[in-house]
């Protein structure tokens, strides 16, 4: 009956994590839907507001071309500033890497013989080299895939605003669909790549480690600590960056060039409002949840004497 548990747990995550990266796609695609041209589809049942507002001497292609510019405006800028960090996050990935090596390798004075268990006492464990090793390999991994997942986010968030404006115009029942869509791409994505990530590496260094989970779990909170590092300088980098343009902003456009507040002719304005890294603190947490809950479960099944 256990053997069957776990067979139906172990099927159970990837193809959880598969189909939730499946629905995220589906998502993505009723969102692309909506199309960011003058020749956008903009009757389907609107067409007597349509009306109203040609009336009101509104220039529908004029406001799709509009969006378009603003849209690729802030695009850019996304992307120029991901790039940017990235090179110094990559830098800082390397270092503390190292570090996290030399200081766990340390320990037992860089030992590449086995030793016995914290907790399953009569047990050997692999050696603290080896868990040095490991563990950086989890913090590399944990920080690439937090970084993806900040790009993954800024990028959907990019991709629906300028949609989700132009739904606006049939109503606030449009616009709240494609809103709510470009955010369950956004979530269900990083919760199930995160946790099919996890998954796999897991798996992975359990074919060097065997039966020795209690190594294999204080390994694999590494991954943990990569997520919640590269959150911290994208959140921390990225606000400093968007409160910089927004003093910008005000002080140049409003009180020197004499452009209106929020007005998109001001770059600053577009800096402000490219919304970094606000999907990494929500991948941080739900990562870093996943690796403490599985060493401290697994922990609690070795005490218990369970295998």
């Amino acid at each position: 009956m256990g053997a069957m548990g776990e067979a139906f747990t172990q099927l159970l995550i990837p193809v959880a994590a598969l189909v939730g990266i499946g629905f995220a796609l589906l998502q993505w695609l009723l969102v692309s839907k909506v199309k960011v041209s003058a020749d956008s589809d903009l009757n389907n049942g609107y067409s007597d507001r349509l009306i109203e507002e040609e009336e009101e001497g509104i220039d529908h292609e004029d406001v799709a071309a509009k969006c378009a510019e603003i849209q690729n405006a802030i695009s850019v800028g996304a992307t120029s500033f991901l790039f940017t960090e990235y090179r110094y996050l990559t830098i800082f990935m390397g270092v503390f890497g190292a570090i996290i090596f030399l200081f766990l390798g340390s320990v037992k004075g860089f030992s590449t013989k086995s030793e016995p268990c914290t907790y399953n006492t009569g047990s050997l464990c692999k050696p603290a080299l080896a868990n040095a090793l490991f563990s950086t390999i989890a913090f590399l991994l944990g920080a690439t895939t937090s970084v993806l997942s900040g790009f993954l986010g800024m990028k959907i968030a990019t991709y629906a605003n300028a949609r989700t404006t132009l739904e606006a115009r049939k109503g606030v029942g449009k616009a709240f669909i494609v809103a709510f869509r470009s955010g369950a791409v956004m979530g269900f994505l990083l919760a199930a790549s995160g946790l099919l990530v996890l998954y796999v590496s897991i798996h992975l260094f359990s074919l060097y480690y065997g039966d020795d989970w209690e190594g294999l779990y204080e390994s694999i909170t590494g991954y943990g600590l990569g997520g919640s590092s590269m959150a911290l300088f994208g959140r921390v980098g990225g606000g400093i960056y968007t409160k910089a343009a927004d003093v910008g902003a005000d002080l140049v456009g409003k009180v020197e060039r004499n452009i209106p507040e929020d007005d998109p002719r001001n770059p600053a304005v577009i800096s402000d409002i490219l919304l970094f890294f606000r999907t990494l603190p929500v991948y941080t947490f739900f990562i870093s949840s996943l690796s403490i809950q599985n060493i401290c479960s697994k922990h609690d099944l070795v005490l218990s004497g369970h295998k």
